[in-house]
């Protein structure tokens, strides 16, 4: 048997007056206080905080980073923050093959239209100088897509119909944020680091076979 360590007393006693610090209904047992657990609940969310719309969360994100790191951790979810842009967001652990993590965060199923905005969109961000903003316009991302209407089989009206549901999907989870113009907007500098450099090379290598392939078939018929 151990000898009694008084500490391990001390230590309980630390512990419950911990969470009676930070408990804000009977029987909770929680650890975070209550700002840091509405920056978590905004975090898992999503799809993103930033300082403009989210100005106490943000606040809370930047001070507790440390502990909202640890909780999102233990559900293999890494914090993304962009100080310079003022945004954070959550993205699955890289956790390769040594552990079969589960999804926790929901997914948003794309259309080929959504995958090819996003990426034209991206590459109009890379272009700017960093800090700057860049402002679209919905006909102008409309003409730059126009190449792709081939493979969508779509009449023009068809094809606006697609442009104009994917404008406003990207709307809706803030990757194009609004401005005093309904058709034109900021694109979002999350878009940096939505998706990595091999991502965007094999997407982008498959939108370019689809184009060769729906040449080849019109050249035949």
């Amino acid at each position: 048997m151990s000898p009694y360590d008084p500490a391990s007393d001390a230590d309980h006693d630390a512990s419950a007056d911990d969470l009676a610090t930070t408990a804000r209904y009977p029987g909770d047992t929680g650890e975070l206080a209550l700002p840091s657990r509405r920056a978590l609940i905004q975090l898992l969310k999503g799809p993103l905080i930033t300082s403009t719309k989210h100005a106490e969360i943000w606040r809370t994100v930047i001070s507790d980073q440390r502990l909202l790191r640890s909780r999102l951790a233990d559900v293999f979810l890494d914090l993304v923050i962009d100080e310079e842009n003022e945004i954070a967001f959550t993205r699955p652990a890289d956790t390769g093959e040594t552990v079969d993590a589960p999804s926790v965060l929901r997914t948003e199923r794309l259309t080929f239209m959504d995958t090819v905005m996003l990426l034209a969109l991206r590459q109009l961000l890379l272009r700017a100088q960093p800090g700057e903003r860049v402002i679209i316009d919905r006909d102008e991302i409309a003409d730059q897509l126009e190449v792709y209407r081939r493979h969508t089989n779509t009449d023009p009206a068809g094809y606006r119909k697609r442009i104009d549901s994917s404008w406003s999907k990207l709307t809706k989870y803030s990757l194009l944020n609004k401005t005093t113009s309904e058709d034109r907007m900021e694109i979002s500098p999350v878009l940096r680091q939505l998706f990595d450099a091999e991502q965007v090379a094999l997407v982008g290598a498959e939108f370019d076979r689809i184009l060769a392939a729906t040449d080849d078939e019109q050249e035949q018929s």
